[in-house]
């Protein structure tokens, strides 16, 4: 069975490809796919004649034509929940860099100074909007690590114990710190954008380790130019990478290249599932987490 290969894995993942199977890196002769953020449009499903599996590194599938593959006889399977830690932990990082002016503060000499003066978490009220697994998982941390005042939103109420679920208008105007935590849908598209910004009246720190097209990045800019947010944290961007000209990079921003999963305990469970199921499709066993 031929594996197509082309975006980052652990290297023990990729050897313990080698061992069963053959790498490689033309998706129009594999049998099965490993993707993390590759566009699997109609014309590349179409250009990959043997193509049966397509293994999901993570959650999010909004890169691949899931109708199409379908409709082709494609399987498609994501890992979800396997990286929730990996991401919270590094929301968490997010939060903390934007509100003590950490990445400011590289290669400053100026001892103590005023102008990085920053804030606390602690006893802060953080609004999930959406409340999947990595927003339940950091919610958790937040709320018994740092005693923060927790406000979510979800279409579906979730009834857990440490989460006050809202309406989004309430979440928007008594939120200091807003976490994106939102699937990307067709409906979901610029979610963030000028009517939400207007709306949070505590000009909150906006953290994003969700998707980029939840955001709309020239209302973003809009908000972050006139003070509607104090600054805006992400680990994704659209398009990514961002480029070096977007003005964005000139405001109170922290933008990482997509690492929130990128930690050898979650690569190691992530890798472990797709394995799994690798072997259960060989074996014509029922695989997991089929979408």
């Amino acid at each position: 069975m031929r594996v197509f290969v082309v975006e980052p894995i652990s290297e023990s993942f990729k050897n313990k490809l080698k061992s069963t199977f053959e790498i490689t890196s033309d998706i129009t002769t594999c049998d099965v796919a490993i993707i993390r953020n590759m566009e699997l449009n109609k014309k590349v499903l179409d250009s990959a004649k043997n193509l049966k599996l397509i293994a999901v590194y993570g959650t999010g599938y909004n890169m691949i034509d899931l109708e199409y593959a379908k409709k082709l006889g494609i399987k498609v399977f994501n890992t979800p929940g396997l990286n929730k830690n990996a991401v919270s932990e590094l929301t968490i990082g997010l939060m903390l860099d934007i509100s003590r002016n950490i990445s400011k503060s590289i290669g400053t000499k100026e001892l103590g100074s005023n102008s990085l003066m920053g804030f606390e978490i602690r006893n802060k009220t953080v609004g999930f909007i959406g409340l999947g697994n990595i927003s339940i998982n950091t919610a958790k941390i937040l709320h018994d690590g740092f005693n923060m005042n927790i406000l979510g939103f979800n279409r579906h109420k979730k009834n857990i114990s440490y989460i006050k679920e809202v309406e989004l208008d309430y979440l928007l105007k008594n939120s200091d710190y807003i976490i994106i935590g939102l699937a990307l849908y067709e409906e979901t598209k610029n979610f963030i954008n000028i009517d939400l910004f207007n709306k949070m009246d505590k000009k909150p720190y906006v953290i994003n380790p969700s998707r980029g097209m939840l955001v709309n990045n020239d209302d973003l800019l809009y908000a972050l130019k006139n003070n509607l947010i104090k600054g805006y944290a992400t680990d994704v961007f659209y398009p990514e990478p961002i480029d070096d000209n977007n003005p964005l990079l000139k405001e109170n921003v922290i933008i990482l290249p997509h690492i929130g999963a990128c930690t050898e305990e979650a690569h190691e469970l992530v890798s472990n599932a797709i394995y799994d199921n690798f072997i259960r499709f060989i074996n014509n066993e029922e695989l997991n987490n089929l979408l």
